[in-house]
């Protein structure tokens, strides 16, 4: 295999420098890529998303060329903004991969061979590489998108967390220091990787990934106390009541009356006899959606013979026995939320 050295990567030409492109606001970015040397080709529609096209025709001395075909396409919609870059330049692809890595971007698919694809991230920018042959050259693309993230004014609601879609994003925006990488026990024979947010305090959220080689694609958010992550279940001291809040007004140590009260109307619980013990029923009606907020009750005094036999429980029926259930965890589905 042939390796182009460091000395000879210096010399090789980049249409586009993608770490500066990157940081271009939206409403900018195409007269930029004018700038740059990019020809406006035109536009597509895809529901709500606008793919506008752009070939290299050259700037200053450097000409487009037949051997080297370079190309950009900006997605636009109303909440997300990306862009990808295309060349079919060898020595350019492994130029640009130098420079994000010289800037700070790393991989966890680095030594992996044979992927179409790899994700490098770096603070608040995630760049995805992928090669595919068109004709009879590689063509390499880069797709390109920094995260907006939003003022810590504006978040108040524990929905507001779903902007954060990768680890690197967590520790980018509370600090390193704040932000745990963790195994979450989602039963006793299936673990998941997980991020914890400000473990074993009352600011403590879970964030459970899809894509556990990249730690990123976020699949659930889990709030509550003393939640079933590796270093909260060796973690031996009280934890206060955890203050993040939904937007319905759902919360970690309220009660089952406040709940019911919430709800405006009775609903029902899986009982002892249950493998989701506690797990309020998606089915239920009233003004909270416990199929996009789903929530599971601890209880004090449920250790009897009469609740390990249902299979489900009334809420006012527990009431009326006098339970003392709470909610004791919040899950949160970012896909069940759009």
């Amino acid at each position: 295999m042939l390796f182009t050295s460091t000395a000879s990567l210096c010399q090789v030409y980049c249409a586009l420098n993608l770490l500066e492109s990157s940081s271009v606001p939206k409403q900018k970015f195409d007269s930029y890529v004018s700038k740059k040397g990019f020809n406006y080709l035109g536009s597509t529609y895809l529901n709500d998303t606008i793919a506008r096209d752009y070939n290299f025709k050259g700037i200053g001395k450097i000409k487009a060329t037949n051997a080297v075909h370079r190309a950009i396409t900006i997605f636009n919609t109303k909440e997300d903004f990306c862009f990808t870059y295309r060349t079919t330049s060898t020595d350019e692809y492994r130029k640009i991969i130098a420079d994000i890595k010289q800037e700070g971007f790393f991989s966890n698919q680095e030594n992996e061979n044979g992927l179409v694809s790899k994700l490098y991230q770096s603070n608040d920018v995630t760049v995805c590489v992928s090669e595919k042959q068109v004709d009879t050259l590689n063509e390499y693309t880069f797709l390109i998108r920094k995260q907006i993230l939003p003022k810590p004014k504006e978040i108040n609601f524990a929905e507001d967390l779903f902007v954060f879609n990768s680890h690197e994003y967590l520790k980018y925006y509370f600090g390193e220091e704040n932000v745990k990488k963790d195994i979450y026990y989602l039963s006793e024979k299936k673990i998941g990787k997980c991020s914890i947010i400000f473990p074993n305090t009352n600011r403590q959220v879970v964030f459970l990934w899809g894509d556990e080689v990249n730690n990123n694609n976020l699949s659930k958010i889990y709030i509550g106390g003393q939640l079933m992550a590796e270093s909260s279940i060796t973690y031996d001291q009280n934890v206060a009541e955890n203050i993040w809040q939904l937007k319905s007004g759902i919360r970690q140590g309220m009660s089952l009356y406040q709940l019911r009260k919430l709800n405006d109307a009775a609903f029902d619980f899986n009982g002892g006899n249950s493998a989701y013990t506690g797990m309020v029923a998606t089915a239920n009606s009233g003004k909270l959606d416990f199929k996009k907020e789903s929530v599971v009750l601890g209880c004090m005094n449920c250790n009897d013979a009469a609740f390990y036999k249902k299979t489900i429980v009334n809420s006012d029926e527990a009431i009326q026995d006098e339970r003392i259930l709470f909610v004791h965890t919040i899950i949160l589905d970012p896909a069940k939320s759009k």
